[in-house]
């Protein structure tokens, strides 16, 4: 049974930490909006962030943490601090060589990234990189290189602590981290003539404080009154540093392929609009804040019980732990969701719409939100899937759903942004057909849909010069995670039986159900209400938004009750917590 007091605290946590990243993408639009040159910060970063999340990130909840827990339980605190010590000098100094061998051969890496013909050639890239941006992309990308540095000590300590079930920390530390960056992209950008460096600069500043926010509890449990030298020679003579390796290495390649889609969305998108990366990486953020907050907090969750459960071989309960992860996960993410679906325009108007951010781009930052959403829900079952793989050992199996997953997504990429760029092209036959149909009249129909279908081959070889290709690169995604969330499951299932119609499939299919409902209902309402109020003023989007919400908020809350019981249960049981607190602190004062 997982810990639900200590989801919605960790998700408290993170909420407060995806606000403060949203207001520091509205910085951003707000400074440099959807344009050229924060697209080359953007690509910039890619590799930095693609070193990171392949030697640290993909390694910590699949490796790490499950090692270290196992030394921990079996072994005592001496042990553990020593494999915990071990394993960060060994993951710091891979890190710091190849930061190092990257930097000095950064401008040959930026020369092929942006001049190679081999890749343009591959990525039907336009050449809309000059050559007087070279010097930018190489000063941001070697200004980045400084970030994974610290945050793959950082990331250690996370596990650390973490492994000591200290979430609150542990989960302070990317707050911290925003807020640095809000502040270092106002100091650096407003007050000197660092440009959108100046955002780079902000970064290396938040990789900083995520490390040293996390130290004081570190020092508190890590005491030992000697310390070990460490030598790489040594090190790889450890049973438990082996079995870490080993561990990591299918997540390292699963994280690597993930990271490979994000370069491969990058060159595509540079040959698309101006400012098209920027409006995905708009969008992209915002879908995250769900998959953030509810799938990262009952992952975390979850993951010291599923170990616990299949280390006492308690497969019952181990089932039950995972069910009751799926269900609440999805029983909190699909009405967000729904939200983002029915609301993407006055969401993306109010988060982005100030300074550089127009009109245009809040229709295509939108349009691409909408078919990221889609994605939401893969993403979130497929981080507590991984974990369930991580407790049984096994990191093989779920790089399988990992690679399908980057094939398809790299299909769609190039088919989906070929097929969106011709999106006044088949518009007009779409909606011909759905007349048609209206109607009643569907003489003709089938003729003009056998006329479309033929055309769809062409549409999805060849590059039109519609802004809304930039949709292909979300469409892709969504798809492509949804195919690993399928296969995922079916593999889990066949490695340990875990679902069933019971508990795994018919509840799923009742928040469906209630969820479609809350759309439906707030489609009206959002209608309704726009008709009525005068949108191109704020405080009367801010009303549209409130108000549809709240309606969606109250037509869920009551469907639950009928169709998902125990999460509804779940939810009035903290609800009259908070209330009592409320009440409680009312007396005291």
């Amino acid at each position: 049974m997982i810990k639900k007091n200590s989801v919605f605290t960790v998700m408290f946590l993170l909420l407060v930490t995806k606000l403060l990243g949203f207001w520091k993408l509205r910085i951003f639009a707000q400074l440099f909006g959807a344009s050229h040159e924060l697209d080359i910060f953007w690509a910039a970063f890619t590799i930095p962030d693609i070193i990171f999340m392949v030697l640290v990130a993909g390694s910590i909840n699949a490796a790490i943490i499950p090692i270290l827990s196992d030394v921990l339980y079996d072994k005592g605190k001496e042990s553990f601090n020593r494999l915990f010590q071990q394993l960060t000098f060994l993951f710091f100094t891979i890190t710091f060589v190849i930061l190092v061998i990257v930097f000095l051969f950064t401008p040959q890496i930026t020369s092929w990234i942006v001049t190679n013909e081999y890749a343009h050639s591959i990525f039907n890239m336009s050449y809309r990189i000059s050559t007087a941006d070279y010097d930018l992309f190489i000063k941001i990308f070697r200004i980045g290189l400084l970030s994974p540095l610290f945050l793959s000590v950082s990331g250690f300590i996370t596990a650390y602590l973490q492994v000591k079930k200290q979430f609150f920390v542990t989960s302070l530390a990317p707050l911290f981290y925003n807020v640095a960056m809000i502040a270092g992209s106002y100091v650096f950008v407003l007050y000197t003539d660092l440009g959108v460096a100046g955002i780079a600069y902000a970064a290396v500043a938040g990789s900083v404080i995520h490390l040293l926010v996390q130290v004081p509890l570190l020092s508190k449990y890590y005491k030992e009154d000697k310390v070990e030298k460490l030598s790489l020679g040594g090190i790889f003579k450890e049973p438990n540093v082996i079995r870490a390796v080993k561990l990591a290495t299918p997540r390292m390649l699963g994280v690597l392929g993930e990271q490979f889609n994000t370069v491969v969305n990058t060159f595509i998108s540079f040959t698309l609009t101006a400012g098209a990366l920027s409006a995905y990486r708009f969008a992209y953020s915002l879908h995250l804040f769900p998959v953030n907050i509810i799938g990262s907090a009952v992952a975390q969750v979850s993951l010291p019980d599923f170990a616990k459960y299949c280390t006492k071989n308690q497969n019952g309960k181990f089932r039950k732990a995972f069910n009751d992860s799926i269900q609440l996960a999805l029983y909190l993410v699909f009405p967000i969701v729904a939200v983002m679906l029915v609301l993407r325009l006055p969401i993306v108007r109010l988060i982005y719409g100030t300074g550089a951010f127009d009109w245009q781009d809040t229709i295509l930052t939108s349009w691409t939100l909408a078919l990221l959403s889609i994605s939401i829900i893969g993403q979130t079952v497929v981080q507590i899937v991984l974990r369930a793989f991580y407790a049984l050992k096994n990191t093989w199996l779920p790089l399988l759903a990992i690679t399908l997953g980057i094939v398809i997504n790299l299909l769609g990429a190039y088919l989906f942004t070929n097929f969106f760029s011709h999106y006044y092209d088949w518009r007009p036959i779409l909606e011909q057909v759905w007349v048609q149909v209206a109607q009643a009249n569907g003489e003709g129909v089938m003729s003009v849909l056998k006329s479309f279908v033929g055309d769809m081959a062409k549409w999805m070889t060849t590059r039109g010069d519609s802004n809304y290709a930039v949709g292909g690169l979300a469409l892709s995604l969504s798809l492509a995670y949804l195919v690993q969330m399928v296969v995922s499951l079916f593999l889990l299932n066949k490695k340990r039986k875990l679902i069933s119609w019971n508990k795994s499939v018919y509840p799923t299919l009742l928040k469906v159900l209630n969820t479609l409902i809350m759309m439906l209902g707030m489609y009206f309402v959002f209608r309704l209400f726009d008709f009525q109020l005068d949108t191109s003023r704020t405080v009367y989007v801010i009303a549209l938004t409130v108000i549809t919400s709240i309606y969606g908020l109250i037509s869920y809350l009551i469907g639950s009750k009928i169709f998902s019981p125990g999460e509804f249960a779940q939810v009035e049981k903290l609800l009259k917590s908070f209330g009592n607190r409320f009440r409680n602190g009312n007396n005291l004062n």
